[in-house]
């Protein structure tokens, strides 16, 4: 039952940071950081009280709870004046670690929960479709595919996609488009392959232990790298030195922007040295990531 709960979280809850507070205010000046940057300061003083243990054991209705107060300060709709603000703000920058590494934590959290659920639960399909961030992937996806409107690639490769490969899921399920996912953690590639063979999806996705390195072996002719997988800089010289080899294919990174920048270190063109952007899409809604289209120069 913990790990239904989980994953079936309330996206309608009951917001700790509100637009009432924000009556009057342009939501892009010094009012608005202010406000902003003391629901990040009680934001941080809340997990710091925790050590990673004890984190990992909370209740999973106090994490997720917990989850969404920084979801809300990411996806405040504001200018992009306040997003510099923040991310510029020195005592802010000092508590950029810990909210991070709480980000990341939620998130192996939370898939390994949903993994779990998939492979027990009677229809294994119903966990994903009721798992509280599902539409967001689902958007994300959608964008992708037909913002971009790549050529359909025969094998796409996915860097960094954890226990379960919810994007390379919707791909194939939205859009037929057949994967492989490359994963550095032994337990996530055992997970994610028994979650695709309860969902009837292991001929058409493999998820395969190693990082970007081990696309040199490997057959593919389109390429995304998760906006968790890092180092980042890593990836991209690793892919020049592969596409010098095989040939230039596509890239799509995902990334942060704006506020959403609190969650994870946003790309920037140093990490991908050799690489240029053709086509940059930012989000909507309460999807996470920006999506880069790149080029090998």
């Amino acid at each position: 039952m913990l790990d239904w709960y989980m994953h079936y979280f309330p996206i309608d809850h009951d917001h700790e940071l509100t637009e009432h507070e924000f009556l009057g205010c342009c939501k892009d000046c010094e009012r608005s950081h202010w406000l902003v940057k003391k629901h990040l300061c009680d934001f941080y003083q809340r997990i710091s009280s925790y050590s990673p243990e004890e984190l990992r054991s909370l209740p999973p209705a106090e994490l997720y709870q917990l989850y969404l107060v920084l979801d809300d300060i990411a996806h405040l709709d504001c200018g992009n004046h306040l997003a510099e603000l923040i991310l510029a703000d020195r005592e802010i920058e000092k508590l950029l670690p810990t909210i991070r590494g709480y980000y990341t934590t939620f998130f192996e959290l939370h898939e390994t929960a949903l993994a779990r659920e998939v492979m027990t639960a009677a229809d294994p399909w119903k966990p994903l479709e009721i798992f509280g961030l599902y539409p967001r992937y689902e958007a994300l996806i959608r964008t992708q595919v037909e913002t971009l409107d790549l050529p359909r690639p025969n094998r796409l490769a996915f860097i960094g996609c954890g226990p379960v490969p919810l994007s390379l899921i919707l791909m194939h399920r939205l859009y037929g488009i057949s994967s492989f996912g490359l994963e550095s953690d032994p337990q996530a590639v055992s997970l994610a392959n028994q979650c695709l063979d309860r969902l009837g999806l292991a001929g058409a996705i493999e998820i395969i232990p190693g990082n970007e390195e081990s696309l040199g072996d490997l057959d593919w002719d389109l390429v995304l790298v998760a906006a968790l997988a890092e180092p980042k800089a890593r990836i991209f010289t690793h892919l020049a030195r592969i596409m010098a080899d095989r040939g230039k294919r596509p890239v799509i990174c995902r990334t942060y922007s704006g506020l959403r920048g609190l969650l994870h270190p946003p790309l920037t063109a140093r990490d991908y040295s050799g690489f240029r952007v053709q086509y940059e899409i930012r989000p909507g809604g309460r999807v996470n990531n920006t999506l880069l289209l790149l080029e090998m120069m």
